[in-house]
């Protein structure tokens, strides 16, 4: 599996190359992303999602950032935003088989924005693993594309944290039975969930649960239909016996069919990190309890 590394256009190359002698230049960027907002106020309320573009524009002869957004709806209610400039900063880490990662930040402690409330803004613009076009094939490039991981106060009430609903996590799987273990880095899981419907899917690809499998393990297993559980903090996936369907053939045809005498039970998926990218994901499967442990971003550890 390769990984296809979608650069963004040339945010970070301007805090080494920009020259302020010049006249100032601009670049904007928009950013799809989904919003867990939590009411600060009033623990009876269930936490939302709900989704919205992000405009960031980049001034990059001074090296500063803006940040603008739209029609977001809590409570079936629109609120926008825009805020004051903010420094642009950078940071590196290495990551096996890419060698160095630049990651580019900004952020406003307090009040950051201009005729709106928003305060206590970070952003990074990060590199994430979204889902492939094509979920049924096994053998995939792994799309890598930057994303806005951010988070601020809205209206001195609502707390924001944004993160994708539809995104590959990467990391390490552990499987055991009675007197038996085995981990693996090579299966990857992708989540999409649907938050009108409330419900999610989470594929694994290439699982592998034990040292000596069998050749004709399915190479993508489906768990499918399992509800979205929103509490106050946030939300979860949970299903006692998800709907478990594998890669096969359905006339003559590439297809997810039923796995019979092959389903998952126990299946729980929680969100671990507060920027919403790493993951706990346990279920039992062909005797075996199964435990991932990942994350969507590239991000140091992982």
């Amino acid at each position: 599996m390769k990984k296809a590394i979608i650069p963004f256009a040339a945010m970070a190359l301007a805090l080494a190359s920009c020259n302020t002698e010049t006249k100032d230049s601009y670049q904007t960027i928009n950013f799809r992303e989904y919003n867990l907002i939590i009411d600060t106020q009033d623990p009876s309320q269930m936490a939302q999602a709900s989704d919205v573009t992000y405009e960031v524009k980049n001034n990059i002869s001074r090296q500063v950032v803006d940040v603008k957004a739209n029609d977001i709806i809590i409570n079936n209610q629109k609120h926008s935003f825009e805020t004051d400039t903010m420094g642009l900063h950078s940071t590196s880490f290495k990551v096996d088989g890419l060698g160095d990662v630049y990651n580019v930040y900004f952020s406003k402690y307090g009040n950051a924005g201009i005729g709106s409330n928003v305060r206590d803004l970070k952003g990074t613009i990060v590199y994430g693993y979204a889902a492939m076009s094509n979920l049924l094939n096994p053998v995939y490039d792994i799309p890598i594309v930057q994303r806005l991981d951010m988070s601020y106060t809205l209206n001195d009430r609502y707390s924001v944290q944004t993160f994708w609903p539809a995104a590959m996590f990467r990391g390490q799987t552990m499987s055991s039975t009675t007197g038996e273990s085995h981990t693996t880095k090579g299966s990857d899981y992708v989540a999409i969930i649907d938050f009108e419907k409330k419900t999610a899917s989470v594929y694994v690809y290439n699982a592998e649960l034990s040292a000596n499998q069998d050749k004709s393990f399915p190479k993508v297993i489906r768990f499918g239909e399992i509800p979205v559980v929103f509490t106050h903090e946030g939300f979860s996936l949970q299903s006692p016996a998800p709907m478990t369907k594998i890669l096969g053939k359905k006339d003559n045809q590439i297809a997810l069919v039923d796995s019979v005498g092959f389903a998952a039970t126990d299946f729980s998926f929680y969100l671990t990190s507060p920027d919403l990218t790493e993951v706990s994901i346990n279920y039992k499967l062909d005797g075996r309890n199964v435990s991932f442990r990942g994350c969507s971003i590239l991000k140091p550890g992982f």
